[in-house]
């Protein structure tokens, strides 16, 4: 038999389900109060800038098809023109991925046994699926048949990419100076991902074979070096965890604060120049009982607080959208237009502090020597 029809003949009898997955459809309407649930989670994730600004809300995937498994996301996508926020797409696209990531850092939310996965999109780039539904229509916008399918290695580097991405970011955290609390954040959420990859890939496996788009998005991120970095980052979160250091981060911020409030934007409770009174009691805001804090322990909310940590002491963040307007508006201009390479850093006017873009990760950094 040649190696097309053994191919044929996997995917025709492994593939596909009959139907679609019954938790969530009935015939080919959508399950109401899923919808209502999975907007509303949308209305939580996408700020108040950007919301004039979507076109359409979408469910795709497995879910909105008949290849699914227990372990399939319910993938939602928001379209949103990234030209209209800025010329540089490229750089819309860091940011956003970049906010993606946070929120995923923070939430996991499961509808029915399945994982609820946000994307952002540009409304310009093609979208190849056969199965396409608007959330924010309630239609199909491409119905899916029940035809033997073709395995699109556009699904499979879209889901290897999504997860190489995360893995990626999380590389990126257990290098930085970070706590123990915050090493137990990222050890429990690299093992939940290793977890997810190997489940994804058994249940590819029993189900749609050796071809199936799981176990080639495994064997992508095995052959790109992923799987190996979220081992290394579980080894180094294990050992960051039990190791004794004192950061600056400790001695200035209080470490029960969670990542969720600190990463990549930091939550300061206290004037960064206050110093603690070791050795002398509880004084200050160090107190159990505080009723009231004075002048030189507010923090001022228009301020942007990575830079306000960078003026006090030397590190490195990573900008998201928010973060970069900010610079715009007060520090560079042109910077959407002109960004700044690493050969090529731009000053923040009179302080220490450096920006760059990376164009490699998609994202800005600013820094301070």
């Amino acid at each position: 038999m040649l190696f097309e029809d053994v191919y044929q003949l996997l995917v025709e009898t492994r593939f596909y389900n009959s139907q679609l997955n019954k938790k969530f459809w009935r015939k080919a309407e959508f399950d109401s109060d899923i919808r209502d649930k999975l907007l509303k989670i949308v209305d939580d994730f996408v700020s108040d800038d950007l919301k004039p600004l979507i076109d359409d809300i979408q469910l795709t995937g497995s879910l909105a098809n008949f290849n699914y498994t227990k372990y399939s996301d319910l993938d939602v996508h928001i379209l949103l023109d990234y030209s209209k926020i800025s010329d540089d797409t490229d750089i819309v696209k860091g940011a956003l991925d970049g906010k993606r990531f946070i929120w995923n850092l923070r939430h996991s939310v499961i509808l029915r046994k399945h994982e609820v996965e946000l994307y952002y999109q540009d409304t310009n780039e093609p979208h190849i699926a056969s199965g396409l539904y608007s959330l924010l229509d309630d239609v199909w916008i491409r119905e899916p048949k029940f035809n033997p399918p073709e395995i699109d290695e556009s699904d499979v580097s879209k889901k290897a990419i999504g997860i190489s991405d995360t893995i990626s970011r999380l590389k990126e955290l257990i290098t930085s100076n970070i706590t123990p609390s915050q090493a137990k954040l990222l050890y429990n959420k690299a093992k939940a991902l290793k977890t997810k990859i190997g489940n994804m890939r058994r249940a590819g496996l029993k189900k749609h074979g050796e071809f199936a788009v799981e176990n080639l998005a495994f064997k992508t991120l095995r052959n790109d070096g992923s799987i190996g970095d979220l081992i290394d980052i579980i080894s180094i979160s294990y050992d960051k965890i039990y190791s004794e250091q004192a950061t600056i981060d400790e001695d200035l911020f209080d470490v029960a604060t969670k990542l969720s409030d600190k990463l990549p934007e930091i939550d300061a409770e206290v004037d960064p120049n206050t110093k603690f009174h070791l050795g002398h009691g509880l004084r200050g805001l160090n107190r159990k009982t505080q009723k009231f804090i004075s002048d030189v322990h507010r923090v001022d909310g228009s301020l942007n607080k990575k830079i306000e940590v960078l003026k006090t002491q030397p590190g490195k963040f990573i900008c998201n959208l928010s973060d970069a307007k900010y610079i715009q508006k007060h520090y560079v201009p042109d910077l959407f237009v002109n960004p700044p390479s690493l050969e090529s850093p731009k000053q923040l006017n009179r302080t220490e502090i450096k920006i760059f873009y990376d164009d490699g990760k998609n994202l800005f950094y600013i820094e301070r020597s």
